[in-house]
């Protein structure tokens, strides 16, 4: 397959490194476009005031962008490049997107933009905290990619949270996205320019934990594999 890969941790993540070295291991081509710095939260912001992108090759197929996760896909699917996409992944991720956290991922963001387009896309992300197992959780992300994107339909794509273990579990728990809220103390500060900052500390996580949610998954160490709708819902009635 020719595989767009891109991320929201930015180029020099070990998530994204393994990731597409264990794809090539399977014989797969891919094209990477990730952004030159960390842009996570990015969502699925553009940078429509500026009006272009900039793009770097550093290596071959491999490009880094000065603008966010979304703008990568753009550039990927633009038709600039030599490269007929097959599928789209995203990720590894360092840390979950499980259920709210997909609405600010920029990983789940490269794969939402995917599926606007019609493309089988898939945003893989490492629940837990470092030390990561980014081999395992590698192996286990190239070694799915392809039964995973036979799962994508119009305006659907997968997002896949990887349990932070060594010894991963083949069977992947279908689930649905869990709902989490965040809290955070806010600090204020006036700047000697003038400015007023305000710093979030502390912030309190709340997950509720559904069984057959993707939180519900990675809780029992198992793969979690989420189908999610990448167009708004449909009216309210």
């Amino acid at each position: 397959m020719n595989i767009f890969v891109s991320n929201d941790d930015g180029y020099q993540c070990a998530g994204i490194i393994r990731l597409r070295a264990a794809l090539r291991a399977l014989g797969h081509r891919t094209l990477m476009i990730s952004p030159d710095r960390e842009r996570s939260g990015a969502s699925h912001s553009l940078s429509i005031a500026a009006g272009f992108i900039d793009i770097k090759e550093i290596a071959a197929d491999t490009w880094i962008c000065g603008g966010t996760p979304v703008d990568c896909a753009l550039a990927a699917i633009s038709g600039s490049f030599d490269f007929k996409i097959d599928a789209i992944v995203s990720g590894i991720n360092a840390g979950c997107n499980l259920g709210t956290d997909i609405i600010f991922s920029g990983t789940a963001a490269v794969a939402r933009e995917g599926a606007l387009r019609g493309i089988p896309s898939i945003a893989f992300s490492l629940a837990g905290d470092p030390p990561y197992f980014w081999d395992e959780a590698a192996s286990w992300a190239a070694g799915h990619t392809e039964q995973l994107a036979e799962r994508c339909t119009k305006d659907i794509f997968i997002n896949v949270n990887i349990p932070n273990i060594k010894e991963l579990p083949d069977k992947e728990m279908i689930t649905f996205p869990s709902k989490r809220s965040y809290t955070d103390t806010i600090q204020k500060e006036t700047l000697p320019s003038g400015w007023t900052r305000l710093s979030f500390n502390n912030a309190k996580l709340e997950t509720e934990h559904e069984t057959g949610s993707d939180y519900d998954a990675v809780s029992q160490n198992r793969v979690s594999v989420s189908l999610i709708h990448a167009q708004p819902a449909g009216r309210i009635s």
